[in-house]
């Protein structure tokens, strides 16, 4: 691969470890306040989602128009002087203020960078090499994935909150320069001139583009209904080392699913694609969500995690390949945020209803576990739909060859929030 490739996973590979730092140290530290940081914790994770919602069908819009590697380089910047003027906050109600304040900044900025990186890199790789970049590149995330829990475990055992966000801003920084170092021209961007009129033109484009893939589009329905309920596990794993009693439980958790998405990217080209198989894995995911609210061994339990990330990775190969494969590329940037828009937009209720509880069980595990369960046998194309997504499927399982691909979850646990 060329040089402007490997900085590009690099840059990857720095974010990815940042991100954990950022969403591990906040919502460790966050949820050891008790009740308040349960409410805390549901205002801190609802304020991103609100912000996605609002702002993700603009970022494609945006990313479709300007230089891709200027906002990625603006974006950086930002988050990164942030993180690094909340790291010497001190006192405790101005750091949660400052938290909560920094997630929507970084929301607001995740929605313009994650586009934008999405493009860019089919200006800096050549079409030929995308797959083998697009494998290195997963490949890197995914080992990134596995080890960043245990890190960021240890910074907070025996450092504090400060460090763990004074390391995040330092790799924004380190991915701002990279970025800053990629070359000046690119290939495909062509500047427009444009009004606040065109934005709302181009987000109803992406709409209705959507909305005329109907296997995308009914795949888009089931993922916003399963998302609900994989808001409220998101919600609960904060708070996996109080449930279990188990110092480290939480990263432990996280590091288990990090080893599930790594074995359900390695075997997804090896399962054919149907609308039964995809929502076969649904209910798989279900189950592994369930297993965690089991009376087992607590390792046995966090295995759950293994299993709910081993087949929601086989999902998400499969839809977003379909998308990558589909989509024209001056439609892509504003396609993929209506997508991420969409799936996530009951999130907030769910959030808003864990928050609401007056405490959290290990067995919410079970009724989270049940409800996607449930609704992965609720959906029921008519014929001609299921036949139009059948013949879709198998045209591009047998038009894809990858073994993995650099893919945003179309469903929500511990999403990034840069890229």
């Amino acid at each position: 691969m060329k040089r402007h490739a490997v900085q590009l996973i690099t840059r990857g590979a720095i974010n990815r470890m940042g991100n954990m730092l950022y969403d591990y140290g906040n919502s460790v530290w966050l949820a050891s306040m008790g009740t308040v940081g349960k409410t805390v914790l549901g205002i801190y994770q609802i304020s991103e989602l609100v912000t996605s919602i609002l702002v993700n069908p603009f970022g494609g819009v945006i990313s479709d128009r300007f230089s891709r590697r200027k906002i990625l380089m603006t974006t950086d910047l930002v988050c990164g002087l942030l993180c690094l003027g909340i790291s010497f906050i001190r006192n405790d109600r101005w750091m949660i203020a400052a938290l909560i304040v920094a997630n929507i900044v970084q929301a607001i900025a995740f929605a313009f960078s994650r586009t934008a990186n999405k493009a860019i890199i089919t200006e800096l790789v050549e079409k030929d090499e995308i797959v083998t970049y697009n494998a290195h590149l997963e490949l890197v995330l995914q080992v990134i994935g596995v080890s960043s829990p245990v890190f960021s475990f240890l910074v907070l055992q025996f450092a504090s909150l400060h460090a763990t966000l004074l390391l995040d801003a330092l790799t924004f920084f380190i991915a701002f320069v990279l970025v800053a170092l990629l070359p000046k021209e690119e290939k495909v961007q062509e500047k427009k001139g444009f009004t606040g009129k065109d934005i709302f033109s181009d987000i109803k484009d992406g709409v209705h583009y959507i909305w005329q893939q109907k296997e995308i589009f009914f795949l888009l329905l089931v993922a916003s209904s399963v998302n609900f309920f994989f808001a409220a596990f998101e919600f609960l794993l904060p708070f996996s080392n109080r449930l279990y009693g188990v110092k480290g439980a939480y990263a432990t958790i996280l590091t288990l699913g990090a080893i599930g998405s790594i074995l359900g990217a390695l075997v997804a080209n090896k399962i054919a694609s149907s609308m039964k198989t995809l929502l076969f894995l649904l209910i798989m995911a279900g189950v592994g969500v369930f297993m965690m609210g089991l009376p087992l061994p607590p390792y046995l339990s966090f295995s759950g995690n293994l299993v709910c990330e081993f087949f929601v990775t086989i999902f998400d190969i499969h839809v977003f390949t379909q998308v990558q494969t589909k989509v024209e590329d001056d439609y892509l940037g504003r396609v993929l945020s209506t997508i991420y828009t969409l799936a996530v937009l009951f999130m907030p209720i769910a959030k808003g209803l864990m928050t609401w509880l007056p405490s959290v069980r290990v067995e919410s595990f079970l009724l989270i576990g049940a409800g996607v369960i449930l609704f992965s046998f609720l959906p029921s194309p008519t014929r001609s739909q299921a036949a139009t997504i059948k013949k879709s499927l198998d045209q591009h399982e047998k038009s894809t060859d990858w073994c993995f691909f650099d893919l945003d979850k179309l469903f929500y646990r511990k999403q990034p929030k840069r890229c």
